[in-house]
């Protein structure tokens, strides 16, 4: 499948990066806070979340910061899980910018998935980019949620299996969108980020 591509501004033009065609701004439907903007895809479940946050100075290293922001947005009676981290590719950012990624999935209680209806997620694939902005005292944080619904749009039964490295055509797309996004993504007004303003 095709995923065409469309240079979106985002924060009022001051972050620009290329967005699916068929996402829409959620903004235009329901009030969503300042510091996010957060675009859903009008063809199907998945969305995603651009967040500006205080940077995070607790954990010990910037892996750990990578996972808070992920504990942060799983709902306290899912269970969330990690599979994979890595180095995020961001051309558009100084090189010494610390930027780290993450897929990870979060799974509701059983019951959850049988109970609330027919478009209540078995699991949801998520992909976290986190950009550390040391000088701005900011973490940029990036969320591909990816819903697994049964009966819609999910991959035949055995063609996911992160156990197995198998993580199906729609966690494909996702990576295909997040890596367009990193390619794309670009800060133009730094003085978004208030007194701590100017690149890195």
């Amino acid at each position: 499948m095709t995923t065409t591509f469309k240079p979106t501004e985002l924060f009022g033009g001051a972050i620009t990066a290329n967005l699916p065609a068929s996402y829409a701004d959620v903004s235009n439907i329901r009030e969503v806070p300042d510091h996010q903007e957060i675009y859903l895809d009008a063809s199907g479940f998945s969305s995603i979340i651009f967040e500006i946050a205080e940077r995070v100075s607790q954990p010990a290293t910037d892996q750990d910061a990578l996972k808070f922001h992920f504990q942060d947005i799983v709902d306290e009676h899912d269970t969330g899980r990690i599979w994979q981290t890595d180095v995020a590719h961001l051309p558009h950012f100084p090189p010494n910018t610390p930027r780290y990624t993450l897929l990870a999935t979060t799974t509701p209680p059983a019951a959850t998935n049988r109970d609330v209806g027919a478009k209540a997620p078995s699991f949801t694939a998520v992909m976290l980019t986190l950009i550390r902005l040391v000088a701005q005292s900011t973490d940029l944080v990036v969320t591909i949620n990816i819903p697994h619904i049964p009966g819609h749009q999910e991959p035949s039964v055995g063609a996911v299996n992160f156990e197995d490295g198998k993580f199906g055509s729609l966690v494909e797309v996702g990576v295909k969108i997040r890596d367009e996004v990193w390619r794309s993504l670009e800060v133009r007004d730094w003085g978004l980020f208030g007194a701590g303003g100017g690149d890195e």
